[in-house]
């Protein structure tokens, strides 16, 4: 299917970011090159359309472009200005798409999924505003072997274009738990024999590098400036810490996570 060359109006429909339009319920925009480019190869069924800036004269069209042509996506030609009015960013990689909505699952649904396995690892993130920090660490948990990630739809970023795009793709292809209440997913694992270990650092709390996960686990971090919320580090069964070596005494959310998620998947494979 052959690019459409028009200009994506300010008002587009699909241009939630504009005053007094937004997508069709559940919908979303995603933006950059690797997000766009997991959901054609993983999901094109829930592409819609492709935006992107049209090609310079005599330049060659971009590997992505040519894989909409091959699997039919329609494709659509804006200015970059257009397509940053559109996502709300400028970090859009001249390339956004409108797709149908995921479908987040709720817990009791997820448990059900994995009932009859021996392991699991499943993130859940609290209080992780930043939108970048978010993406990448989702990116992180599909990275390293999670099952899921839970985050609470009132505290904290959600599943927007900057996130989308900072997962690279991941927000696409791991499976996603939005809920309301943290505290209440942290009691449902534990009944469905997971053990909550909460990343703090406390006096109460183990050396990564000692600590032994069960095979179960549920590992909770928060962002570096809310933390983990009081009533759910009080359903945590365990806590844990990384010890720093260096003069810098803390890492981005995201790096922490997947060194955790790291060691308790080498732990598996022993």
């Amino acid at each position: 299917m052959a690019p459409i060359r028009q200009e994506v109006l300010v008002n587009d429909p699909h241009s939630y970011r504009q005053p007094g339009s937004r997508l069709p319920p559940k919908d979303q925009l995603v933006m950059g090159v690797h997000a766009v480019r997991e959901i054609l190869l993983h999901a094109p069924d829930r592409l819609i359309a492709v935006y992107a800036e049209e090609p310079k004269k005599g330049g060659r069209k971009s590997e992505l472009l040519e894989l909409c042509e091959k699997k039919g996506i329609r494709v659509s030609y804006a200015s970059f200005d257009s397509l940053t009015r559109m996502t709300g960013s400028d970090s859009h990689q001249s390339v956004a798409a409108h797709v149908k909505g995921r479908h987040f699952l709720d817990v009791k649904e997820f448990l059900d999924q994995v009932e009859d396995r021996e392991s699991s690892l499943v993130l859940m993130a609290d209080q992780i505003f930043d939108p970048q920090n978010f993406g990448t660490l989702i990116r992180s948990a599909e990275c390293m072997g999670a099952d899921a990630i839970v985050w609470s739809k009132n505290r904290g970023a959600d599943i927007t274009p900057a996130a989308a795009k900072a997962s690279c793709g991941a927000a696409e292809i791991l499976p996603l738990i939005r809920i309301a209440n943290l505290a209440e997913a942290a009691r449902e694992f534990q009944e469905a024999g997971y053990e909550v270990v909460a990343s703090l650092l406390d006096s109460e709390s183990q050396n990564a590098y000692s600590f032994q996960f069960a095979q179960k686990t549920l590992l909770i971090v928060g962002s570096e400036g809310e933390g983990i919320q009081p009533l759910i580090r009080k359903r945590a069964d365990r806590s844990i810490f990384i010890p720093m070596k260096g003069k810098i005494q803390s890492l981005n959310v995201a790096q922490a996570a997947a060194l955790l998620m790291g060691l308790y998947q080498r732990q598996q494979a022993l």
